[in-house]
């Protein structure tokens, strides 16, 4: 499969995976030519910028996802309670909707197959006269990164940008960049045609790849720098006792000009070294014939310039990268551009709640959002600026409600008494959810709330569609209920993204927990993202609620025997620091009976409903307050929809708990997985409690079959 345009690097991605852990803004993704590309910032994506354009040309209308999806071609995912999240807990004041990542396919010539997409084929009907979408609504953007090459030729070493100037003046292909697709090696011609009859013969030759440098420095904050190989390489010639010392300036070296080279500049070559295959080799100048080796490279400990390739080359940030805990200057590491240590995306996914369901006194429909935004925005802000300092109570205390009813009418909004008081209300931040210690607890919980206090969904919405089961008498003393959700939608984004390590949520003193906060995928200030791309997927679920008053009796009979079996959980990695916090706040006997029995179950279940594990997910509620799971699968799974909710009926989910119970008490790899105590889990392996990384919310973490089915302390072991 060629590539023949320079604009066209893009292999494919399905669009859950562009919003994954692996392949977000800033990440590095393989190709199947073989090099790396990096997804690049959000803003410049053609469904973005789209839709934020023409919200901008019609800031003054109520959203209305329909005639938006009509206009611009785009998909507009509804989720008024995801949007009114991330307005408030990531500081997007001004966010208005949600925007879908539409499916693409690659045709046999490697070019995006639009013509027949449904949403160009929609559009089209829609507008008669257009010619369609632009190619950019169904695409998204990326460059080549790492950005140094060198030729298996020749040896040469240069940066892309160096390449093409030669691609150009050897006149290659007729020096058109085009044809440099990937970054092809002026050097190597193939004995294969191009096939384009306004080349003459000597021209038509396609030409062979270069090799791209695989390495890469990363820092904690999310920066990411190619290693300036021609700083290394004077670094390495005149500091190579220092070069390797933390904090040395890299970046900013100045090395002695080439004495043989016109431009003063070394001309370098990569040399492997074929004897040691586990050596990196060597850099040479090819004028002065200098040659340094690249042993230590692993060590690298520069200063972090701050550089943000997916934002542009040679895009920095405008301050100096800062270690937030000491305040000095971040240090970069080394890392091969496939190790994890490379990114790590900190996505977020929202069930989707009806707005049915959430009606109360903060709630606030379209129409009354948009008057909230004038009260902000127009009204408040002429205020502080007559009365600086004033506060939102001092501008209502100024302000009688007849008055603030008469400028949204002026507005063309018309509200009654009660909706303008509600409105104030949210305004002045009354019993705001942000109030509460942790802002993600919460969240989950009001969702937990819905399937806790519905026996069956509500008819107004058919997004999400639910009912209690009759539990079996065996398992009351267990669960306080067990539903099928025969229909939900799940939506998400990604927020963050960090390197080198994975951040962890901070404990701050008066209660509350703050979350990472690194790199955004989006290139402006916060408050000023108008649109955010998300995937909503539909599918079915089973909802577990366990029995709150047996949990807490059993906590409580056998707690010196869990106390002592967890004794060694506080020897923990640092890595799971958040999870640990999150199991000590809301009880570690409880979360690891939670997250055993949402996988044992999972496994059991791939052998009834028709889905393999891999296209199942669980969504667990856990807190002080909570205990239950979801495990559900969504549309795009493997699977026959249907098949998940049907194990639900009584007689069926009685049978696969307890199969999955009676399974939980062997493993293959017994009595080593039973006595293990690796970490934050403890008897748990691939062979019986571990699933799929795609399936587990919790990488795998807080397992532990003893607690379910263990003789003396086991939470199910009657059942057994």
């Amino acid at each position: 499969m060629e590539i023949k345009n320079i604009n066209q690097y893009n292999q494919g991605i399905g669009k859950y995976k562009i919003l994954s852990s692996n392949a977000g803004v800033g990440s590095i993704v393989a190709t199947k030519w073989g090099g790396f590309i990096m997804p690049t910032s959000s803003s410049k994506w053609g469904v973005v910028t789209a839709v934020s354009e023409y919200l901008k040309n019609n800031s003054s209308e109520i959203i209305d996802a329909t005639k938006i999806s009509n206009e611009t071609g785009v998909e507009i995912i509804e989720d008024n309670r995801f949007v009114g999240y991330l307005k408030k807990t990531e500081g997007m004041s001004h966010l208005k909707c949600l925007v879908g990542i539409p499916h693409v396919s690659l045709s046999m010539s490697n070019y995006c197959e639009i013509n027949e997409h449904p949403s160009n084929v929609k559009y089209k009907e829609l507008h008669p006269s257009s010619n369609g979408l632009n190619e950019g609504v169904f695409t998204v953007p990326a460059t080549v990164f790492p950005r140094w090459f060198y030729s298996r030729k020749t040896s040469d070493l240069m940066p892309v940008e160096g390449w093409m100037n030669e691609w150009k003046s050897k006149n290659c292909n007729g020096g058109d960049l085009k044809y440099f697709a990937p970054p092809r090696d002026p050097s190597i011609k193939t004995n294969r045609k191009l096939g384009d009859p306004r080349l003459p013969d000597g021209k038509n030759k396609i030409h062979g790849l270069l090799e791209q440098v695989a390495m890469v420095l990363i820092c904690p904050n999310g920066h990411i720098s190619d290693i300036p190989w021609d700083k290394y390489f004077c670094a390495k010639l005149e500091q190579s006792k220092h070069i390797n010392d933390e904090g040395f300036d890299l970046f900013h070296y100045e090395g002695d000009p080439c004495p043989n080279s016109d431009s003063g500049e070394h001309e370098l070559q990569w040399l492997e070294n074929r004897s040691h295959s586990e050596s990196f080799g060597s850099l040479r100048c090819k004028c002065c014939n200098k040659r340094v080796s690249l042993e230590g490279i692993m060590n690298l400990r520069p200063k972090c310039p701050g550089d943000k390739p997916w934002e542009g080359i040679g895009v920095r940030d405008h301050v100096a990268c800062i270690k937030k805990t000491t305040h000095e200057r971040s240090i970069m590491t080394w890392a091969m551009v496939t190790s994890n240590s490379v990114y790590y995306a900190e996505s977020f996914s929202s069930l989707f709640i009806p707005d049915c369901y959430r009606k109360g006194d903060n709630f606030l429909d379209d129409k009354q959002q948009k008057v909230l935004s004038l009260m902000k925005d127009k009204w408040f802000a002429k205020f502080v600026e007559k009365h600086p300092g004033a506060s939102e109570q001092d501008y209502i205390d100024s302000i009688d409600i007849d008055t603030l009813i008469d400028k949204a009418d002026d507005s063309d909004y018309e509200v009654s008494n009660e909706e303008m008081e509600k409105i104030v209300n949210v305004f002045l931040g009354a019993n705001q959810e942000d109030e509460v210690g942790d802002v993600r607890e919460q969240y989950r919980y009001s969702e937990y709330e819905v399937f806790q206090n519905n026996q069956v969904s509500l008819d107004e919405s058919d997004k999400l569609r639910f009912n209690d089961i009759e539990l079996p008498e065996s398992l009351r003393p267990y669960f306080n209920k067990i539903q099928q959700v025969n229909t939900l939608g799940m939506s998400s984004t990604q927020i963050n993204f960090s390197r080198v390590s994975m951040p962890q949520p901070i404990l701050k003193d008066d209660g509350t927990i703050e979350y990472p906060n690194r790199m955004k995928i989006f290139k402006e200030s916060p408050d000023e993202v108008l649109v955010m791309p998300a995937n909503q997927s539909f599918g079915e679920g089973l909802f577990f609620s366990f029995n709150d008053e047996t949990i807490s009796n059993w906590c409580s009979i056998h707690a010196s025997e869990l106390s002592q079996h967890y004794a060694s959980l506080d020897n923990h990695d640092e890595t799971y620091e958040n999870i640990y916090q999150e199991m000590r706040h809301g009880g570690v006997a409880k979360f690891f009976l939670l997250h055993t029995f949402s996988h044992i179950l999972m496994k059991e279940l791939e052998f009834s409903c028709g889905y393999p594990i891999a296209s199942l997910s669980e969504r667990l509620y856990f807190s002080d307050r909570m205990c239950g799971v979801l495990i559900y699968t969504a549309d795009g799974a493997e699977g026959s929809m249907g098949g998940l909710v049907w194990q639900g009926q009584p007689e069926l989910i009685e049978k696969i708990i307890s199969q999955a119970l009676q399974r939980a008490m062997n493993c293959a790899s017994d009595p080593i997985c039973w006595e293990n105590e690796d970490q934050l889990n403890y008897a748990a392996c691939f062979s019986c409690a571990m699933v799929s990384e795609t399936s587990c919310e919790k990488r795998n973490v807080g397992l532990d079959r003893r607690i379910l089915v263990d003789e003396k302390f086991g939470f199910f072991k009657d059942l057994c």
